[in-house]
């Protein structure tokens, strides 16, 4: 394989609180995107979502070459399982009370299996051809909060007020927290994630990948995915500096905190098998 061209920065510009890690293995190229915790949740000196990647992409690095899809998640899932709940152990943290799980999305080529594989909703590019997945139920979240937004603005307020204390965290956490039942659920709006429990094979994708010439791997902190870096990044610098609040260039739940460089922690990488 050779590595074209990869990258990746966290939404607070300090690499130390990145939850993204790309993978560069033998075998495996991968990104990996750490849930972030809203309660700012911690495990052994680290956010949650950057122990899941960190986990996750030193066992990618280990894993055999010969190794198939569901084989390889159902390690992933055990190793995260088992670090994850030692670690918290030792804390005197548990799981579903003091600290919720770590958790991470994960996108990856396999060198020998010629293909790509995917939980949750990571994009992936082959032959600058895009394949994006998004969950029905965050683009309702995003557009509820747009519309929230919209009303304030509507009785006088400022974006610039608005972005500084943003309100829509009390609008959309009591949703978020009871939808978290759905992770690694097979019926409506489940949808999947590494974090200890087993992933269905509904939410696990596998895509061929033999005529692939060339290969882009990124995480959904860019809104647009291009056939080069510097497109794809010129898309995002656009829209968050536009629409800093994130409600009408490409709604999501949460806007560019200030002081904060993108909305999102972001990878790509791009690659020839």
């Amino acid at each position: 394989m050779q590595i074209i061209e990869q990258f990746t920065q966290g939404k607070t510009g300090d690499e130390a609180l990145n939850e993204d890690k790309i993978v560069v293995a033998e075998h495996f190229v991968a990104v990996i995107d750490g849930v972030s915790s809203r309660r700012g949740q911690m495990l052994q000196g680290t956010t949650i979502g950057r122990f899941a990647a960190e986990t996750i992409g030193a066992e990618i690095s280990r894993l055999p070459r010969q190794i198939e899809s569901r084989q390889a998640i159902d390690h992933l899932t055990e190793r995260l399982k088992t670090i994850s709940e030692t670690a918290a152990a030792a804390e005197n943290k548990n799981f579903g009370d003091t600290l919720r799980r770590p958790a991470c999305a994960l996108v990856m080529y396999s060198r020998h299996r010629r293909e790509i594989w995917r939980v949750a909703d990571p994009t992936f590019m082959i032959n600058g051809l895009a394949n994006t997945k998004s969950f029905p139920q965050e683009e309702n979240w995003a557009q509820l909060r747009r519309a929230y937004i919209c009303s304030r603005i509507a009785k006088g307020e400022r974006e610039e007020a608005l972005r500084d204390n943003d309100p829509t965290w009390e609008l959309l956490s009591p949703m978020m927290a009871e939808f978290k039942v759905f992770t690694n659920y097979e019926g409506p709006f489940g949808y999947g994630v590494l974090n200890g429990t087993k992933v269905p094979d509904a939410h696990l994708e596998v895509f061929g990948a033999d005529h692939a010439h060339d290969i882009a791997l990124a995480s959904d902190g860019y809104p647009y995915v291009a056939s080069t870096l510097e497109e794809t990044e010129k898309v995002l610098q656009y829209i968050v500096t536009e629409d800093p609040l994130m409600y009408r260039l490409y709604p999501q739940v949460k806007g560019v905190k200030p002081g904060y460089v993108s909305f999102d922690d972001r990878s790509y990488i791009r690659f020839i098998p």
